[in-house]
């Protein structure tokens, strides 16, 4: 399957020039058909901030962890990570650092998953890399397992693969699905709520829902997005923003493209030209 998912967004663009985004890159793909909607600089690499986190949790799935293990947060972990709720000597399961990883986009909590391997950090993003390589992900590479770095690069074609590998795994599919988890330390109680607005403020009208998804942000990868999304005439859709010049526009662009894929895209037949 992953080597489809890399080939498929190059197979195809026939509707491509039915709908606009504001983003530097975006791609929609139908999965049971193997075949892209819309896509724009789709085999392009740009940063992708936090949906880095993707792979810093497939990596760790990947070595069959003790999900129970109680993992002591480090000033280390804690350090310029821009936002996070977790404190220096917490101690948190691994089951809900992953959660906060994935949910909450916690930078302090995807430091910690990292060395809850028993690896240094330089030798979990070295996994990283090669987990990326196995899955057929060519235009991947990681620096660290945060995103908070602009090394952290991918593209469109590989985000949607990345995603879909992260979403075979049963927790992290339930993880990329909940809105909220509520978990307990050795010091307080912690609720944390998903950084996807469509999610959380779901359309009532919408003729789609998401059921996996990974935000990410930092200044010089813009905002960014990668989903799954079922539409209620069974559409299977994929779907990735990178480089969003706004929160706003980044979910603006990501309904705007999904309404679009399953309402006019599928009636309107093939169109000349390609998203650029």
């Amino acid at each position: 399957m992953d080597a489809e998912v890399d080939a498929a967004p190059i197979r195809s663009s026939r509707w491509s020039a039915g709908v606009r985004v504001r983003a530097r890159a975006a791609l929609v793909v139908d999965m049971q058909k193997g075949e892209v909607i819309y896509q724009k600089n789709a085999t392009s690499p740009f940063p992708v901030a936090s949906i880095t986190k993707l792979m810093t949790a497939v990596t760790f799935m990947g070595m069959n962890p003790d999900l129970d293990k109680q993992v002591s947060i480090t000033r280390q972990d804690v350090y310029r990570a821009n936002w996070t709720k977790l404190r220096f000597r917490e101690r948190v399961s691994a089951r809900d650092l992953l959660y906060a990883t994935l949910i909450a986009s916690d930078n302090a909590a995807a430091r910690a998953l990292a060395r809850a391997t028993g690896l240094t950090i330089e030798a979990f993003v070295e996994r990283m890399n090669e987990t990326a390589a196995s899955l057929g992900l060519a235009n991947s590479r990681f620096t660290e397992p945060t995103g908070l770095d602009s090394g952290n690069t991918s593209t469109a074609v590989d985000c949607v693969a990345l995603l879909w590998n992260a979403l075979q795994d049963d927790l992290l599919a339930e993880i990329l699905l909940a809105k909220e988890h509520r978990f307990g330390t050795n010091r307080r109680t912690h609720t944390i709520r998903t950084t996807n607005r469509l999610v959380r403020e779901p359309v009532s009208e919408s003729r789609w829902a998401c059921v996996g998804s990974k935000t990410g942000y930092i200044r010089r990868a813009g905002y960014c997005l990668v989903l799954r999304a079922v539409g209620n005439d069974g559409d299977d859709l994929y779907a990735v923003i990178l480089g969003g010049p706004t929160s706003r526009t980044r979910f603006t662009d990501m309904r705007r493209l999904l309404d679009w894929s399953v309402n006019t895209g599928r009636d309107a037949g093939p169109q000349a030209g390609v998203g650029s």
